[in-house]
């Protein structure tokens, strides 16, 4: 598995290049109701090798008109240059939630897959308060020695405890953080997740569906791909935004 955490750090100069991060963060909106004031804002993140205009062609958009939730979308275009930029966060709030809110939106979730499940996590974690849900989707959860440790330690309601992380290990500052959100505390989104059992994350997976409520959590059958995320998506809709 690649390391995040060594990558994040050593491609730094040379992935400002290789990796844009334009300004402001494209984004493609889609209403699936009438009145935003009455609606909520589920922002959509992709994957490392995906795009925002991927969450349309995969269904994602025509599963969330069919099932009435009473949320629009808007599919941001994520890349990982504002990854490794770590100008993620920023972007978001200045090019998406802002504007969003300045037009009548006042409730706001996060759901992204792999990539993208992380950053919303990170968001989340990042602007307390900012937003009332997210729906991680077969994210990356940590590098291999991070997911090891909390299995080691029994999982993380005993690993929470003794889990230290340096400033700027943003990994074990996540981890840390849903220790402290789960089960959910104040100040703390709902955290849905959802993942595929045959997925290559899914040792992390399992960790996390421990401390979530089980109708919080969605295991379907199959790999890290498009066919399980998009059951996933349709089956939380109803969870997120019941009618």
């Amino acid at each position: 598995m690649v390391r995040w955490g060594w990558l994040l750090v050593a491609c730094i100069p040379a992935c400002a290049i290789l990796y844009p991060a334009p300004t402001p963060i494209p984004s493609a909106y889609y209403a699936t109701g009438p009145a935003a004031q009455d609606r909520a804002l589920l922002l959509l993140l992709p994957g490392r090798s995906d795009t925002a205009a991927d969450f349309e062609k995969q269904g994602f958009v025509q599963a969330a008109r069919a099932s009435r939730a009473a949320t629009d979308l808007v599919a941001v275009d994520a890349r990982f240059g504002y990854y490794i930029g770590k100008t993620l966060g920023q972007r978001v709030a200045t090019d998406v939630i802002a504007p969003a809110r300045a037009h009548g939106y006042r409730s706001f979730w996060l759901s992204g897959v792999s990539m993208g499940g992380i950053g919303a996590l990170i968001y989340a974690q990042q602007h307390p308060g900012e937003v009332d849900g997210v729906l991680a989707i077969a994210p990356f959860l940590g590098d291999d020695d991070v997911i090891e440790e909390i299995e080691q330690a029994g999982g993380l309601a005993r690993w929470k405890a003794i889990g230290t992380a340096k400033h700027g290990d943003y990994q074990r500052e996540l981890w840390l953080w849903l220790g402290r959100c789960l089960p959910q505390a104040k100040g703390c989104p709902r955290i849905f997740l959802g993942f595929g059992s045959d997925d290559r994350f899914v040792r992390a997976h399992r960790l996390l569906a421990a401390v979530l409520p089980p109708d919080q959590v969605i295991e379907v059958p199959g790999e890290h791909e498009w066919a399980p995320w998009l059951q996933i998506f349709k089956m939380a809709l109803p969870r997120m935004f019941p009618n």
